[in-house]
């Protein structure tokens, strides 16, 4: 008699969860280099219900009464890839990444991975992203020193008063959409993303002074919102429904 409570929970927690990763997504609307998530669910095996009854005796029972399939469940949250559109910004520390790839940046100990290419330069002449984290070129984090004009080209080259002092490392994954999230628009690699892949040299394309925008599509991540609310709304109805059948039979039969 609960099969109906099971099935209408299992609904609500997979539309929860599509709330959550379309108001995430809106939220980031505007973010750089943001890629969006999506939710992939999976059917549950079927299981066997059990009625345990009270012990006549110090071991206690456990009875079959059928079995129960829980309808679909949330497998994972996945990165969209696709990347979003490129504006222009006019900064010359600012560019894009045309096409798939990453850039790499450190925080002294770990490396992590970002498509948004706005960057600074810090106190310590180095280039950095909004969080401090290095930018890191073919012979480690970009240094700059005291250069007074820096601007990034389209093959990467890092050019400082006029002299090429490093270029942009960039890499790739095998299956990008299993990079671990650490920020809105910052990732670290994970063993379904694979090992960074470095891009060689002769294959990097940017687009300078510019941006990549976020790839969430409003309209679209509006509708998908609704949706899923109104999903909520209606398996929270049938969870409701089915929770007073039971205590309608618990009420009457006993338990």
């Amino acid at each position: 008699m609960f099969r109906g409570i099971y099935n209408g929970i299992s609904a609500m927690l997979v539309q929860e969860a599509k709330v959550d990763v379309s108001a995430n997504n809106l939220a980031n609307a505007s973010t750089s280099g943001f890629f969006k998530n999506i939710v992939t669910e999976k059917a549950v095996p079927k299981g066997e219900l059990v009625r345990e009854e009270k012990p006549s005796n110090a071991a206690g029972n456990e009875k079959p009464v059928g079995e129960s399939y829980l309808s679909v469940v949330v497998s994972e949250t996945a990165l969209d890839t696709t990347p979003g559109p490129v504006k222009n910004t006019g900064n010359p520390l600012d560019c894009a990444i045309n096409g798939r790839g990453f850039f790499q940046l450190s925080d002294g100990q770990n490396l992590y991975y970002t498509r948004s290419g706005s960057f600074a330069i810090d106190s310590e002449g180095r280039i950095v992203n909004p969080r401090g984290l290095y930018l890191i070129g073919e012979g480690g984090p970009i240094e700059i020193g005291d250069a007074s004009e820096v601007e990034i080209r389209e093959d990467g080259s890092v050019v400082a008063d006029g002299e090429v002092v490093d270029a942009i490392a960039i890499f790739d994954f095998e299956n990008p959409s299993f990079l671990r999230r650490m920020g809105k628009n910052v990732f670290s690699a994970t063993q379904g993303s694979g090992a960074p892949i470095p891009v060689a040299r002769e294959d990097v394309s940017l687009a300078t002074r510019a941006l990549e925008g976020s790839n969430v599509n409003v309209v679209e991540e509006m509708a998908r919102l609704i949706e899923a609310s109104r999903a909520y709304e209606a398996a929270s109805k049938s969870f409701e429904s089915g929770n007073e059948t039971a205590k309608k039979m618990i009420e009457t039969f006993g338990v």
